[in-house]
């Protein structure tokens, strides 16, 4: 089991449900567990942040790291259609990390719980040999949780913000070119995540299925087409893209489509809904829903196009 997603597939047969499942009202597989715990369902994700894996110290501040951190984790709970409540955290440090580093990275983490409203109620600190900060947030349903599930043929495809721009950040930062027009914007958006809580609201009324994008829109998207038993077509002259990135793309030597399907970490909310002006004016549409399995691009002859790369994978 060398790949991450066939690791989860065999721990949902591991940690399968026994009596109490009930109270288990979304599982393993999905952006996050929803629990009912007697009176309202809770929803729970949790998520790390592991120097050299996430990022490299001397591309992100100890802030920075805090900051965005909490936020990747929140935008599960968003994705869910649900709002933060709290988080609990757990930090590994390592021995050389400064009290001032750790203070910011402390401040990092209270303003981006106090931002998302998922305030920070404990946690745990341990030492060891490299930096990880893992963030366990809780949430509420703003009506049902909204799962990668409902997809349904005949849905459009739809994404918020813009794609690509984190990962071209992230190469910007790799490559020193902060040089080039535009660099330090993506290389922020990298650092940052967006906030995307008015958006949960939206999706609560509108969405049929949805899912956070964290590992690259093509490889999400494949995700939330599977747990509902459907196909998924993009079309590449729809992704949106927020401006200069194409240029910077060819600056760095960069395939744009290909990074901005795959490049992952833009934290962005993908969902299906049936067409409507609300959904369009929450994002953009790059695609529908189709009978079938898997998710493949088009060009704007209806040609499929190949995507290398196929999105952010562990022990791959």
């Amino acid at each position: 089991m060398r790949d991450e997603f066939a690791k989860i597939e065999w721990l949902k047969t591991r940690f399968a449900l026994d009596g109490e499942s009930e109270k288990v009202l979304v599982g393993i597989g999905d952006d996050a567990a929803v629990i009912d715990f007697g009176s309202r369902p809770t929803i729970v994700t949790v998520d790390t942040q592991v120097e050299g894996v996430h990022f490299r110290t001397e591309l992100l501040s100890c802030r920075e790291l805090g900051y965005r951190a909490m936020v990747a984790a929140v935008s599960d709970v968003w994705a869910m259609a649900g709002m933060p409540t709290a988080s609990v955290i757990a930090l590994t440090l390592p021995a050389a990390l400064s009290d001032e580093d750790f203070r910011e990275l402390i401040d990092g983490l209270a303003g981006a719980a106090r931002t998302t409203g998922a305030r920070v109620i404990g946690g745990n600190l341990s030492q060891g040999p490299s930096l990880s900060v893992t963030t366990t947030v809780f949430g509420l349903p703003i009506s049902e949780s909204l799962t990668r599930r409902g997809a349904q043929p005949g849905d459009s495809i739809y994404v918020t913000g813009t794609l690509g721009s984190a990962a071209l950040g992230l190469a910007v930062l790799q490559a020193g070119r902060l040089d080039l027009e535009g660099a330090e914007r993506f290389a922020e958006r990298w650092k940052r995540p967006p906030l995307n809580g008015s958006a949960a609201t939206v999706l609560a009324r509108i969405a049929t299925a949805a899912v956070d994008v964290s590992d690259g829109c093509l490889q999400d998207l494949e995700h939330l087409a599977a747990a509902s038993g459907v196909g998924a077509v993009v079309h590449a002259e729809a992704i949106p893209t927020a401006p200069g990135y194409r240029a910077a793309c060819d600056a760095l030597s960069v395939d744009p489509n290909v990074l901005a399907l795959s490049g992952g970490e833009d934290y962005e909310l993908l969902f299906t809904a049936r067409a409507s002006s609300e959904a369009a004016a929450l994002g953009t549409e790059i695609g529908e829903i189709v009978e079938g399995s898997g998710a493949r691009v088009v060009d704007a002859s209806g040609s499929t196009i190949e995507i290398g790369r196929s999105g952010f994978r562990h022990f791959s």
